[in-house]
């Protein structure tokens, strides 16, 4: 009996140390919300519009903030993985190759951090 008690105490306290680490609680004690709960989901309806080197990318702002107001927005090339940042749709980047095809993603931030990308944008082709 007294064997069975340690070993319920014992995975007790690795259970509550092992969770607080990996919901970032500090360790010690207490379970905290996972910061990804926290962060902004995806941007969405990521559209693209070509230019003359450059594009302009349109986007909806995500459905969930993660509590957080979201402070800017990052707007990421494939190819090229030209970044540039802003605080409201539609973002312009520039410095793309004409003649080349691009599409684009953006990650919404706020205090806790970056959320994930969005779905990929439309292909553009700038120059054309």
């Amino acid at each position: 009996m007294i064997g069975k008690t340690v070993a319920i105490a014992a995975l007790a306290i690795f259970l509550i140390y092992s969770t607080s680490w990996a919901f970032g609680g500090g360790g010690g004690g207490g379970v905290g919300v996972p910061s990804s709960f926290l962060m902004p989901s995806p941007p969405r309806d990521i559209k693209a519009i070509a230019g003359n080197g450059k594009a302009t990318v349109n986007f909806v702002p995500p459905k969930t903030d993660g509590g957080k107001p979201v402070l800017y927005y990052t707007v990421i090339s494939h190819p090229g993985g030209i970044k540039v940042k802003g605080t409201e749709s539609p973002i312009d980047v520039k410095g793309l190759t004409n003649g080349k095809t691009y599409t684009f993603t953006v990650t919404a931030s706020n205090s806790v951090g970056t959320g994930p990308a969005s779905d990929r944008s439309n292909c553009v082709t700038p120059g054309q």
